[in-house]
């Protein structure tokens, strides 16, 4: 995650981060660190196999925009693909859908949408490099027993 009291881009370890034990300035950590939970904190059911040092996996509910982000370690890039998280994440995101709300997985600075497939039960949508500002609208479209998602990618200002 970007850590902008920190000058920290995404995609970077944080100078502060201490492998195996966590954040080296814990109690003097920014306000952003300090306000920001996962999913793997705001859900008990949950359980400890989804702690992001485990599962490289951080999952980032956002209300506003009605979207599920995860960002994958991109040191590994399929660690979603793995259970129990692959299942979960399916699910997610089919309950997701049928709440309007989308699920992302995101590797480095390559950005996907995972969506229901009719032929293999899954695929994940190639966004690629998204921006700040940048929108993804989905359209149903398909038979009942069918249905096929088209994304569209509208483009923030410059």
């Amino acid at each position: 995650m970007g850590i902008v009291e920190l000058d920290k881009p995404r995609n970077v370890w944080c100078d502060h981060a201490v492998p195996g034990r966590g954040c080296g300035i814990y109690e003097q950590r920014p306000e952003s660190c300090r306000v920001f939970s996962c999913l793997w904190l705001l859900d008990e059911a949950l359980g400890e196999n989804w702690k992001p040092e485990k599962s490289k996996l951080v999952i980032v509910p956002d209300n506003d925009t009605r979207a599920t982000r995860v960002y994958v370690d991109a040191s590994t890039p399929d660690a979603w693909k793995k259970e129990p998280y692959f299942g979960s994440l399916l699910d997610f995101m089919q309950k997701g859908l049928a709440e309007g709300r989308l699920l992302f997985i995101n590797v480095g600075n390559k950005h996907g949408l995972l969506l229901p497939d009719a032929r293999t039960g899954w695929r994940l949508e190639d966004l690629g490099a998204l921006k700040a500002g940048d929108q993804v609208r989905l359209k149903r479209g398909g038979l009942p027993f069918a249905v096929n998602y088209q994304v569209e990618i509208i483009r923030g200002p410059a």
